[in-house]
C-alpha cells in the first residue's frame, strides 16, 4: 500500500471521529428540547388536574351561595303568605316557593355530581403529581447527563482538532486538499476499497485498467464514478 495512502487512511479514522463527535454536538439541543417538552407535558397535565379541582370549587362555592340566595327567598315568601289575606296572591307566594324549591333541587343535584368529580379526581391528581415528579427527575436526570456528554465531546472535539495537523504531516498539499474536498463532499468517504472489480463507496463497477492501476500502487486512482481513492484491503 502507498504511504500516502495509509496516511490518508489515518487521517479520515480520525476525521470520522471527529465528525461524529460534532455530530452529536450537534444532536444535543434537539435532545433537551425533546426533554424539555416532556416535562412540559407533565407539567400541563398537573396543571390541568389542578385547574379542574379550582373550578369545581369555585363552581361549587358559587351553588352554596345560590342555594341560600334561594333559601332565603323562600322564607321570605312564606313570611309574606302569613301577612297576606288575599287566595291570589298566597297562590302565586305559593307557586314562587315551589320554584325557588325546584331550583334549589337543580343547584343541589348540581352540586352532588360535582362532589363526585372532585372526589373522583383526587386519584388522578394525585397520579398526576407524582407523575410529575418523576418526569421531573427523570429530565433532571437526562439534562445532568447532556450537560456531562457535552463536555466530554467538547473536550474529545478539541483534542481532535488540536492533533489533527500531526496527522497530515508528510501528506502532499494537493493531495490534502483533494482529500479534503472529497471527505465533505463524500459524508466522510473518501477513501475507499475496490473489491470483486466494484467500487465500495458507490457500488459501481470498475473497469479492468483502473483495478490495475490500483494493484500497482505507483500512484493515487480516484473511482470513474465517484471519484473516491480506491485502494486494495490488505
Amino acid at each position: 500500500m502507498l504511504p500516502s495512502i495509509e496516511k490518508l487512511l489515518t487521517l479520515q479514522d480520525r476525521d470520522q471521529k471527529l465528525r461524529a463527535t460534532l455530530t452529536e454536538i450537534a444532536a444535543l439541543p434537539a435532545e433537551k428540547a425533546a426533554r424539555d417538552r416532556e416535562l412540559k407535558a407533565a407539567d400541563d397535565r398537573l396543571e390541568a388536574a389542578r385547574t379542574r379541582q379550582r373550578e369545581i370549587e369555585v363552581e361549587r362555592k358559587k351553588l352554596e351561595v345560590e342555594v341560600k340566595s334561594k333559601q332565603d327567598q323562600i322564607s321570605r315568601y312564606k313570611n309574606q303568605q302569613l301577612e297576606t289575606r288575599k287566595n291570589e296572591e298566597f297562590s302565586a307566594l305559593r307557586h314562587e316557593i315551589e320554584m325557588a324549591e325546584k331550583v334549589i333541587v337543580e343547584l343541589e343535584d348540581r352540586e352532588l355530581v360535582l362532589m363526585e368529580e372532585a372526589e373522583a379526581l383526587k386519584p388522578a391528581l394525585q397520579q398526576a403529581q407524582e407523575a410529575h415528579v418523576a418526569e421531573k427527575k427523570k429530565v433532571e436526570s437526562h439534562m445532568a447527563s447532556l450537560i456531562t456528554r457535552r463536555e466530554n465531546l467538547d473536550a474529545r472535539q478539541k483534542e481532535f482538532e488540536a492533533t489533527r495537523s500531526s496527522f497530515i504531516d508528510g501528506i502532499d498539499e494537493d493531495l490534502l486538499d483533494r482529500y479534503n474536498r472529497l471527505f465533505k463532499s463524500k459524508n466522510g468517504v473518501a477513501l475507499v476499497t475496490v473489491e470483486h472489480g466494484v467500487c465500495s463507496g458507490c457500488n459501481m463497477q470498475v473497469n479492468m485498467q483502473t483495478i490495475l492501476e490500483v494493484r500497482a500502487e505507483k500512484e493515487i486512482i480516484g473511482c470513474p464514478q465517484c471519484g473516491r481513492i480506491l485502494f486494495e484491503p490488505q
